[in-house]
């Protein structure tokens, strides 16, 4: 039988559990009824009142009276709705990736206190280099916008290309971020600014920050596509909760799209990478460039291969020069090709798309266009937050894990 420590053991995980679901629900939700947390947590009015009761102390929580609905002529007491007391509580998003890093810094509503860009070539490729570079800007601007004294903060997300084990924090190949591999960086992070550090693949810290940030109520099973330069995705199943360890990266580029096309870097042949990656449009397009053939493209670049950039491509695909139309169409076609694949495969109710060509608008509709061949493609959209979740996908991820973990920090979690 189990004696009276595990028995409180048990209690206290059970306690810590409810929490984070409470809080999950909340943040998901916005602003919710006790009556309504009871009702989608199968948790009784008692257990419901003394955990929120707990919060409002705590001041994680605040009440507001809900809105009375103007087709309605009763009277009397509005209902009381809890909802995050977010301005109180910080959270920080890092992206790095080569030559640079991102910081950001937002509270719990969103509102963005600060943000900095940091180029990183003085650090040489050098894992310790960046991040002592990371950690002193972070220092620097967190005392700036003093807010350590005004808020509590929940801790740090990382993004980073490539391989990632988020459950230990290492950065198992960050694909030439960095030239080590097996890096501790959530540990490393942790130690120096002393406070909670979760690291992400980039992909799935974009596709977590969707799913939290966008409109939806509920997380649902998604497909999120990034694209530009190359092409990557994140899976989640999707089971009602927001954990951030319910997502998966998928190599997306390196399917084989066609068995008797040119090399890919990763050793195989015929990757879909060799199409619709930056690097190969623009050797496509350079190798091209005339002044018969490529007439916009050629003005736009003076008749300089050299000169041949994604941007210049699309502005002549803008101008309609017919050979740059031919080398977009196709990289739509395998766009789309690969879309409708992965929505037979993995069946998500939704599959969002994330990109700097997708706000292009005549490349957008192109693509709306061929996907229309398809069945199954009205569950395509595109970002909410299109180019805006660099930062705020790997903040919304501690935030979250924050919620997860019952709204606790490490010292906290010991005296519950």
């Amino acid at each position: 039988m189990p004696n009276a420590r595990e028995n409180g053991v048990n209690m206290l995980a059970v306690k810590k559990q409810n929490r984070g679901s409470i809080l999950q629900l909340i943040h998901l939700s916005g602003s919710i009824s006790r009556k309504e947390i009871a009702l989608r947590l199968g948790l009784t009015p008692a257990a419901i009142t003394m955990i929120t009761g707990e919060l409002l102390d705590e001041g994680l929580l605040c009440q507001v009276e809900a809105e009375r609905e103007k087709s309605t002529n009763r009277k009397g007491r509005r209902e009381v709705l809890l909802q995050i007391n977010g301005a109180h509580y910080a959270a920080l998003g890092v992206y790095i990736t080569r030559h640079k890093f991102r910081v950001l810094c937002t509270d719990l509503n969103n509102t963005i206190l600060f943000e900095d860009l940091i180029y990183t070539g003085d650090c040489r490729r050098k894992a310790p280099a960046i991040l002592e570079k990371l950690t002193h800007t972070i220092q620097a601007k967190l005392a700036e916008y003093n807010v350590l004294s005004t808020r509590t903060m929940v801790g740090l997300g990382v993004s980073i290309n490539g391989i990632v084990d988020s459950v230990s924090g290492i950065s198992v190949n960050p694909f030439q971020v960095w030239e080590e591999r097996n890096i501790p960086v959530a540990s490393i992070l942790s130690e120096k600014l002393r406070m909670p550090v979760l690291l992400t693949n980039n992909i799935c810290a974009l596709a977590h920050g969707e799913s939290v940030l966008s409109s939806h109520r509920r997380i649902h099973p998604m497909l999120f596509i990034k694209y530009g330069p190359g092409l990557g995705a994140a899976y989640t199943l999707g089971d009602g909760q927001s954990s951030v360890f319910n997502y998966r990266a998928i190599q997306l580029g390196h399917m084989i799209a066609d068995p008797n096309g040119a090399p890919c870097v990763c050793g195989n042949q015929g990757c879909l990478e060799t199409i619709i990656h930056y690097d190969s449009i623009e050797n496509t397009m350079k190798s091209m460039l005339s002044e018969q053939r490529t007439p916009a493209l050629w003005d736009l670049t003076g008749g300089d291969a050299a000169k041949v950039t994604i941007q210049e491509v699309i502005r002549a695909y803008n101008a309609k020069d017919p050979v740059v139309e031919q080398t977009l169409d196709r990289v739509i076609f395998y766009l789309c090709l690969v879309i409708k694949n992965m929505l037979t495969l993995f069946d998500p109710e939704s599959v969002v798309l994330y990109g700097e060509l997708f706000e292009n608008e005549r490349f957008r509709q192109s693509l709306q266009q061929q996907l229309t061949r398809y069945a199954n493609t009205e569950r395509v959209s595109f970002s909410h937050y299109n180019m805006g979740l660099e930062t705020l996908g790997p903040a919304a991820t501690v935030e979250s894990l924050f919620f997860e973990n019952g709204g606790l920090l490490s010292s906290e979690e010991k005296e519950l």
